[in-house]
């Protein structure tokens, strides 16, 4: 994963580098701020905070690239991103993300390939959980998997209907 960490970080002031539970009660604010996973039972909750994994870049670091098949969902806890489309001869940036925001979810559902890149604006930090975690808990509670998906699901719709807005004339039948 380039030159970031996995180290597991503390951002209150008491704990220390490896204090899990300090750690534990970051991720687990960051859930609770995250439409995804904000509707889920605290103890639920308190699964996904415990198996998510801190992770540094530094600003120009990709965390990804389009086409890599990576099998994390990520929020931001720190920093900023832009989310880049690349083509042969050029790329677009789509967006930005801020802090709160949760990005690649689809990865959590499937083995798919990235259909962008996302690079770090600034010093970066970001919580993360991986597909394999994500479906144990899954399996084991699947009432929490309706408003992950439902979320999730949302954003893809969004993301259609701002496609079809941009490209209604291309979409058009013809007889």
């Amino acid at each position: 994963m380039n030159s970031s960490t996995d180290e597991r970080l503390c951002d209150f002031p008491q704990g220390g580098k490896g204090d899990y539970r300090c750690e534990l009660e970051a991720n687990l604010a960051i859930l609770r701020n995250t439409p995804a996973f904000s509707g889920l039972p605290l103890e639920r909750l308190k699964l996904y905070a415990f198996l998510c994994k801190r992770y540094r870049y530094r600003a120009g670091e990709f965390l990804f690239h389009q086409g890599d098949k990576d099998d994390r969902g990520y929020i931001i806890a720190r920093g900023r991103t832009q989310v880049i489309r690349e083509y042969k001869d050029h790329s677009y940036i789509l967006s930005e993300l801020h802090e709160g925001d949760f990005f690649g979810g689809l990865a959590l559902l499937a083995d798919i390939k990235r259909l962008f890149s996302v690079r770090a604006v600034t010093e970066l930090e970001v919580v993360a959980l991986d597909r394999e975690s994500f479906r144990k808990i899954l399996a084991q509670f699947p009432e929490t998997s309706i408003k992950v998906l439902e979320v999730m699901i949302q954003r893809i719709a969004q993301m259609e209907e701002r496609l079809l807005e941009k490209h209604v004339h291309e979409c058009t039948y013809q007889s």
